[in-house]
């Protein structure tokens, strides 16, 4: 069997909250990580989240990953892509979406600059990001240095007020039973990130692998060779896999990984 690249989404994936605890890692799945180096293939990471909470939450774990839906690549340490908005695309994003009432972050690898967000949700936001002094309140385009965007739904009435707002095949995934629900741009995405991934390393697309769960993994799912579904996943997701695992809290990497024979 040729050796293969493995990308893992996070949330929902490799980490989720239980029994009240935030940011939680199944042992098995740093088992099943561990195994998979081991057997020689490599392990990368594709999601929303940047590469400070990547280090921060994995220390030591991946030098090679697709962060902030596709914004900033990473093989081997080395940067591959780092596309940040420009400051009039800036200002371009704060005109549609406060047109349509929207509670919104720029987020970028340190900081994310909050526009339209009730001071009551800055502590819960913060603790969502999980990386210290992270949110920006007080801000100007030209000082924004983002790669994605994240939006804010206190309620289902909230995110049907501002659903018209997601058009030409934004995606918004929002995160079950959170606050904040992260945009991904069509041009702009996990899938890019991959190829531009898979570009830069010489890696064809046939030893790939992705396992995901989140609206922003659909169209990763057709960006590798083997797409993997988490038992937890949302439908579409499921739809689009190859393989459907267990849940994450149910050792859905490891069983999932054993059923490709990787482990």
């Amino acid at each position: 069997m040729n050796k293969k690249t493995v990308f893992f989404d996070i949330d929902g994936t490799l980490l989720g909250d239980r029994n009240g605890r935030r940011f939680q890692v199944p042992e098995s799945a740093l088992r099943a990580l561990d195994a998979l180096r081991k057997n020689g293939h490599r392990i990368a990471i594709c999601s929303g989240r940047q590469e400070a909470f990547i280090h921060k939450f994995f220390p030591g774990l991946f030098q090679s990953y697709v962060a902030q839906n596709g914004a900033h690549v990473v093989f081997d340490g080395e940067t591959v892509v780092d596309r940040l908005l420009p400051t009039e695309r800036i200002r371009g994003l704060i005109s549609h979406f406060d047109s349509f009432g929207c509670s919104y972050v720029f987020v970028g690898k340190h900081h994310g600059w909050a526009r339209n967000v009730p001071n009551r949700f800055f502590s819960r936001m913060e603790e969502i990001y999980g990386l210290p002094d992270f949110l920006v309140a007080d801000w100007e385009p030209e000082q924004v240095e983002a790669g994605m965007m994240d939006f804010i739904f206190e309620t289902d009435e909230d995110f049907e007020r501002c659903a018209g707002a997601f058009t030409g095949g934004m995606i918004v995934n929002r995160h079950p039973g959170g606050l904040t629900s992260d945009l991904s741009f069509p041009e702009w995405d996990k899938a890019n990130g991959i190829e531009a991934f898979l570009s830069h390393a010489g890696i064809p697309k046939k030893d790939t692998v992705a396992f995901g769960d989140g609206y922003n993994d659909i169209t990763m799912m057709g960006a590798v060779g083997c797409a993997v579904a988490m038992g937890n996943a949302v439908a579409e997701v499921k739809e689009k896999a190859d393989y459907v695992t267990s849940p994450i809290f149910e050792d859905g990497i490891e069983r999932g990984l054993k059923h490709l024979e990787l482990i």
